[in-house]
């Protein structure tokens, strides 16, 4: 069995052990990326049980269906052929509810199978209890979270090797502006990209542009450069197909209130587009529209619109009034430089 050298370990030391065939007989991931904790879930599973052996050496369980009791039942049994089974418990903090449960996950976490990888998935755990503390010395314990904005280009170019393509940089650094930093979207237009492109080997800019720019005609990048623009008839009409698709006007909000951070910051230090990309790492395209957007507005407008966002925001979690409404005097609120909602 490995046995543990420190308490805190990274996503690199994951891929360092991942990659010279060292597992664990315990993990636990946490943290707000879920899918880099897929993704790793997958990685250790598909390096310790073949394909034809999964009916019976993995088992994936939900913490809110099963007792303590069970789940110690099933990784304490021996995997078929004298290989490695893999048990997967997602929301595992379910499982902390009774004083019973935490003493029988404590008698097994001390002395876990070593023919078992058991992988809890779930919150942050609270350190100062007994069983975190027993957890961490015998545990690989990985928080999983999102990366910045300015790290997307890079992890696109990484993760394009995975359909055994190469990417510009100009072009990964459109499909991070294009589509922002949910890499699970991203990993989606990726293998959109890879079919349009056929037996092409080198993702250019054009190819972003045709298959992302395509199906991203209407969203919140587009309603942006529309209110930036200070088009009220493109950010309603934007806005208005964004809704009829079912996008998520709370989530079209946090991103709005993103920007205007941003464009608060630019028109506050005066930022030229150079300034621009070396403060947020942008592509120079992506700067020029940010200054121009930020000329468009003074300070006190950028401010009026941070605070309708909130209050948009707000209403919408909070009261019954149709979302349509709420958004529709939003962008007018934005545009018009006036608190109306």
């Amino acid at each position: 069995m490995l046995k543990k050298v420190q308490e805190n370990y990274s996503i690199q030391d994951l891929d360092e052990f991942i990659s010279k065939g060292n597992f664990f007989p315990l993990y636990y991931f946490y943290g707000e990326n879920d899918y880099l904790i897929d993704e790793y879930t997958k990685k250790i599973i598909d390096k310790n049980v073949e394909e034809s052996l999964r009916s019976f050496n993995l088992v994936i369980l939900d913490a809110t269906n099963i007792k303590a009791s069970e789940l110690i039942s099933i990784a304490s049994a021996y995997p078929m052929n004298n290989q490695k089974k893999v048990v997967v418990v997602k929301q595992f903090k379910k499982l902390l509810g009774s004083e019973n449960n935490i003493e029988l996950l404590s008698r097994y976490v001390k002395n876990p199978l070593d023919s078992t990888i058991l992988i809890f998935i779930g919150e942050k755990l609270d350190m100062r209890t007994t069983f975190a503390q027993q957890l961490k010395k015998s545990c690989i314990i990985v928080e999983f979270k999102n990366l910045y904005d300015n790290q997307m280009p890079e992890w696109i170019k990484k993760r394009i090797r995975h359909y055994n393509k190469t990417i510009t940089d100009s072009a990964a650094r459109l499909i991070a502006d294009y589509v922002g930093n949910s890499m699970r979207e991203i990993d989606s237009e990726l293998e959109k990209i890879c079919l349009f492109i056929n037996d092409k080997d080198i993702i250019d800019v054009e190819d972003v542009s045709a298959v992302v720019g395509m199906s991203k005609s209407f969203n919140v990048f587009a309603l942006q450069k529309a209110i930036g623009e200070r088009k009220i008839s493109d950010a309603l009409f934007i806005m208005e197909n964004m809704l009829n698709r079912g996008e998520s006007p709370i989530g079209i909000i946090a991103i709005l209130t993103k920007y205007f951070h941003k464009l608060w910051l630019i028109r506050s230090a005066n930022l030229t587009s150079s300034g621009i990309c070396d403060v947020f790492k942008m592509q120079k395209f992506a700067a020029e529209e940010y200054e121009k957007a930020a000329r468009n507005f003074t300070v006190e407008e950028i401010e009026t619109a941070i605070m309708q966002l909130t209050k948009a925001d707000e209403n919408l979690k909070t009261s019954s009034i149709d979302e349509n409404l709420v958004m529709t005097l939003l962008i007018y609120s934005i545009l018009k430089g006036k608190a109306i909602l």
